[in-house]
């Protein structure tokens, strides 16, 4: 499957979908570098919401995303 096929795809997943795509890629790229995650789930979305910057980009991807949908 190429690049261009799997965002096509990627992008046809509800919101809660695409999130848990997102915790699975950085958990196979910790593990790649040799990072220990305990539960992973809990310390990123932990640290998403402890972190103001974190927060603010995600809130501007999905508000980029929800317009490029409105316009689609």
């Amino acid at each position: 499957m190429s690049n261009l096929e799997l965002l096509a795809q990627l992008r046809q997943l509800s919101r809660a979908e695409k999130f848990q795509m997102m915790l699975f890629l950085i958990a196979e790229l910790a593990k790649e570098e040799g990072i220990v995650m305990g539960n992973e789930s809990a310390e990123i979305l932990y640290s998403v919401h402890t972190s103001n910057s974190a927060a603010e980009q995600l809130t501007q991807l999905l508000e980029i995303e929800q317009k490029q949908t409105q316009n689609v």
